[in-house]
């Protein structure tokens, strides 16, 4: 199914066409080899905020899907621990995800932003840092879900600074942003989000993260130095993202209507 029709882009928050048109994937089967990574690290924290908040999840989007293995590993893994009716959808602009079949997940070409759909709970992959006009983009996403959750990749460490890795991000993955673990959490403190829990993960440790010969002979003090300190590593050596958890205002005026207190 495809609702390309509907989805037509935002006002003054435009689609880059390098993904629209389909040249970002034109190998559809992208970064796949990290979809358990990073559902793994998603679900670790994702489902005991669930349940330590008895949240009933009736449907979840994935926006900016990709080759669609990451949400379908969520959606095999909610069902797996009783949440067996949840509507699960994948987003992306680009035109390769009409292609894509998996049982459980319903995957639309489109921009989920531009959509008259509404979810309990929006995921974002590695799709922030891809995004001009940032702010606008995480407020649009908002709008539509009242739990939104992110996996960001920390890009501002000294490694990078040192080597001017931006330039590379740039040019071979289209990273548009460079953050850290703070600015991070301030870029969606300062969309509109209340974060609930956070946690910090290790690229470097991903099927993609050590595949270099540089990366293979970092990775033993990433490690290391992982263990010391998650901040440290994403500052200095880098390879680490964060995982986020946050509540958008629509799922805070639900809070305040029902009474249900504060979600941990």
């Amino acid at each position: 199914m495809t609702q390309a029709s509907k989805n037509t882009s935002r006002e003054g928050l435009k689609i880059d066409p390098r993904y629209s048109t389909g040249d970002y994937f034109s190998d559809p089967q992208r970064h796949s080899g990290d979809a358990e990574f990073k559902s793994a690290n998603f679900l670790k924290i994702f489902l005991p905020f669930v349940k330590r908040n008895n949240l009933r999840i009736g449907s979840l989007v994935d926006v900016g899907c990709g080759t669609g293995d990451v949400v379908k590993k969520i959606a095999d893994s909610l069902v797996s621990n009783g949440f067996d009716s949840v509507k699960v959808t994948g987003y992306d602009v680009s035109p390769h995800v009409q292609n894509i079949r998996h049982s459980g997940v319903e995957y639309i070409l489109g921009d989920f932003c531009a959509s008259d759909e509404f979810v309990d709970v929006a995921t974002l992959f590695d799709v922030v840092e891809h995004v001009p006009d940032t702010i606008e983009f995480i407020k649009a996403a908002s709008e539509r879900c009242k739990i939104i959750c992110f996996h960001i990749p920390l890009d501002y460490s000294l490694n990078h600074a040192i080597r001017n890795g931006f330039r590379l991000k740039l040019e071979k993955v289209g990273h548009l942003l460079f953050l850290d673990a703070v600015s991070a959490l301030n870029l969606l403190a300062f969309a509109g989000l209340r974060v609930i829990d956070y946690e910090y993960t290790f690229g470097f440790l991903s099927p993609s993260g050590h595949q270099s010969v540089l990366s293979k002979i970092a990775l033993p003090f990433r490690y290391i130095v992982a263990k010391i300190s998650p901040w440290l590593l994403s500052k200095t050596l880098g390879g680490a993202s964060l995982v986020v958890i946050a509540i958008t205002p629509k799922g805070l005026l639900e809070m305040q209507r029902s009474g249900s207190g504060v979600w941990k």
